[in-house]
């Protein structure tokens, strides 16, 4: 389950989205540079394909795939990813999965209309499917929003069907098809009504896609819209389900907590553009509501950003156990979060400074690290709590206390079969 959310500027743009997978499956923030292509042949996650030459990217993926949840390129694309419901046949047949689009898709263009083009060419040449669940087989198609300096665009797919629809001034996407119509372009004439004809409901109802799809659109209808307010709606929770995230999670919030039935955001991203300048904000792990998003410009490889998939896993699970420390009782949550906003109001006042001064990019990595300084002492000062859970998961809520046991187990191995090992 994801969200993924756009807001046009008057000099730009502001894109977000949260990844929702398994609460113990690790997202992977990289930078990948630009590069020819060093060998004619490419593995993603299941396939062989043709290489080619790469722009530079900084990706958020999980850690046992090849292909991305959400990331960027240089030429100023941002592209997030939805599983979808469909009535297409098979899913389970090992294809390029939506990740492995994303990324391909970053690595190959230099315009949102050519990421979306990029996209339909290999849908058309090589089909989607195979699983794509981290502790458990999970199939599904894929929509995707698509964001660059000559706008947005929505690209939901069934099989290998597929239509393309522009945005307006805001768009947002969430587990379900939402267009009927009119397209820009679709896979091939005569096609019915898309999101009537070809939605699975039962999946699709479930997945309360709906619901947080109307408070993603809340949210961007404010004004003015800011990097602020993206993180403010990405870490917003249905107040029905205010008092018991920890215990009972909810799947009908776009900070998703671990339920019974759903999914947990482990990784959050927002990508604002103004004019020539843009700033990238990542959390580098889990739950947005209690993470703090860190600014990265460029091709700085600053944590949480990195070039080793290694150290990238032990950035996103120490946080993630602080994370648990927290839902056990071990952190006083009211004046962490006090300290947290404190924080994050900083750096982006910071980052407005820059802004308004043009800085420099060293100016800009310097400011990358020390932010990135500040939140890993911040970290730091909960070492005593973050180990001891990591010890005993004692005071957890019951939903968590398994998945706290096998948290980093086989985390990164290929298979599913490898992953769920001793599980």
């Amino acid at each position: 389950m994801c969200d993924t959310l756009y807001r046009k500027t008057a000099d730009g743009y502001v894109f977000g989205k949260n990844s929702d997978r398994s609460p113990n499956e690790p997202n992977l923030t990289e930078f990948h540079p630009a590069g020819k292509a060093a060998n004619a042949e490419l593995k993603v996650t299941y396939l062989t394909i043709p290489a080619a030459d790469r722009r530079a990217v900084t990706i958020v993926r999980p850690a046992w795939m090849w292909g991305a949840e959400m990331g960027v390129n240089d030429a100023g694309v941002a592209i997030g990813n939805e599983a979808v419901f469909t009535r297409s046949k098979g899913k389970k047949t090992e294809r390029l999965t939506g990740m492995d689009l994303l990324r391909l898709a970053l690595e190959r263009a230099s315009s949102a209309r050519e990421a979306a083009d990029v996209i339909a060419s290999l849908l058309s040449g090589y089909g989607q499917g195979g699983n794509c669940g981290f502790d458990k087989p999970f199939y599904y198609d894929n929509s995707f929003l698509i964001a660059g300096k000559d706008g947005a665009f929505l690209l939901e797919t069934c099989g290998s069907d597929w239509i393309l629809a522009e945005a307006g001034e805001t768009a947002n996407i969430s587990n379900r098809l939402s267009q009927d119509g009119p397209y820009l372009a679709a896979s091939r004439s005569g096609l019915p009504p898309f999101a009537r004809r070809y939605s699975e409901p039962v999946y699709t109802f479930f997945a309360k896609a709906r619901g947080r799809s109307c408070q993603a659109a809340s949210h961007l209808a404010r004004t003015p819209f800011t990097a602020a307010d993206m993180m403010a709606a990405l870490r917003s929770h249905r107040p029905a389900d205010a008092g018991t995230l920890y215990e009972r999670g909810s799947v009908g919030s776009l900070c998703m907590h671990k339920s019974p039935l759903g999914d947990h955001t482990t990784g959050s991203l927002v990508h604002v553009v103004r004019g020539s300048r843009s700033t990238t904000w990542i959390t580098g792990c889990s739950t947005p509501c209690l993470s703090i998003y860190k600014p990265a410009y460029g091709d700085n490889a600053i944590p949480p950003v990195f070039t080793d998939a290694g150290e990238s896993l032990g950035y996103w699970l120490d946080r993630e156990y602080l994370v648990r420390a927290i839902y056990a009782g071990r952190i006083d949550a009211s004046s962490y979060l006090d300290e947290l906003n404190g924080i994050q109001a900083s750096f982006l006042e910071g980052d407005e400074r820059l802004f308004a001064r043009n800085a420099s990019a060293a100016e800009c990595a310097a400011f990358q690290r020390a932010c990135s300084e500040r939140e890993a002492a911040f970290i730091e000062r909960h070492r005593e709590a973050i180990e001891s859970i990591a010890e005993n998961p004692i005071g957890l809520p019951p939903l968590w206390v398994r998945k706290t046991i096998m948290l980093g187990h086989n985390a990164a191995a290929p298979s599913l079969r490898e992953r769920m090992q001793g599980r």
